[in-house]
């Protein structure tokens, strides 16, 4: 019980200052809007067209009437991805006589994919990247005012309650930085998220803890050395690289699957970062602050 309370203090203590000051949740919010709209300027004009029968739209077909023996064949075209239409007709007539002329037109609708469609996962996750590493540059710059860092490290508590309430404070405000974000990327990109919401959110979670365990951490390194806002990023970057390619790739799998069907070994990949990213930032936090 004396250990929860001191990780609702500190908790409760950075969430206190951000809300005062706005600094921090603000300043995160403003930076992933512009480069969204950065994005959107950059990539929305394109209307390059790719071509890709995932297992949910045949499934769909299926459902508006497709005969079952076509929707079987078409499933092995399923991890496929053309680049031209043609490559993709010629797929289908490869198929063989599974697949019924009339319902061609349809499925050419429901494989066809747009540029920015593709690399829309991608986009929100570089967006976060940046704009979280102010987040998380500010968690621990809001100590050095009056010796505040100092205090806290003499305080009577043990030093991984402290860390884990700083990592409670990110994972809080990159999780609403997010959830601020989502309707104006869904706005701007054409992507629905509705149907998806309950597994993005999670996805989304594993993400925001894994970067976060890894940021904490490097933040505390950081604070006290000359040109931090150049090293965090450098340091952080690469290490949660192996984050972030699982939360891109099960986020596409979601935004055209609409679910996580066979995806199991990278949620659990996911998970095993998480937790190797968290345990091992917990155990060196205390070493790493006395130094």
């Amino acid at each position: 019980m004396l250990a929860a309370r001191q990780f609702a203090i500190i908790l409760w203590k950075d969430v206190l200052i951000d809300l005062r000051r706005k600094e921090n949740l603000v300043a995160m919010l403003l930076f992933s809007l512009l480069i969204l709209m950065l994005f959107n300027f950059s990539f929305g004009g394109r209307d390059d067209v790719r071509y890709r029968l995932t297992r949910h739209a045949v499934q769909r077909l299926a459902e508006q009437g497709l005969p079952a023996e076509a929707a079987k064949a078409l499933r092995a075209l399923g991890d496929r991805t053309f680049p031209q239409r043609r490559a993709f007709l010629d797929a289908l007539s490869q198929v063989g006589d599974a697949v019924p002329p009339a319902w061609r037109p349809r499925i050419l609708a429901a494989a066809e994919r747009t540029f920015v469609q593709a690399i829309a996962p991608g986009l929100l996750w570089v967006t976060f990247l940046l704009a979280g590493v102010l987040g998380l540059d500010k968690s621990f710059n809001q100590e050095k005012e009056n010796a505040a860092l100092e205090g806290l490290l003499l305080a009577p508590l043990p030093r991984g309650i402290l860390y884990l309430g700083k990592l409670g404070g990110n994972v809080l405000f990159l999780a609403v930085l997010l959830a601020l974000l989502l309707p104006v990327y869904a706005l701007l990109f054409n992507v629905a998220l509705w149907d998806v919401a309950a597994p993005l959110a999670a996805v989304m979670l594993g993400g925001v803890l894994g970067f976060a365990a890894l940021g904490t951490l490097l933040g505390g390194i950081t604070s006290r050395l000359r040109g931090k806002e150049v090293l965090l990023p450098l340091l952080l970057f690469p290490l949660t690289a192996p984050v972030l390619i699982v939360v891109v790739r099960l986020t596409d799998v979601l935004l055209t699957t609409g679910a996580l069907t066979g995806q199991q070994g990278w949620i659990n990949l996911l998970a095993a970062f998480d937790v190797v990213f968290l345990t091992v930032s917990y155990l060196v936090f205390d070493y790493i602050m006395e130094a």
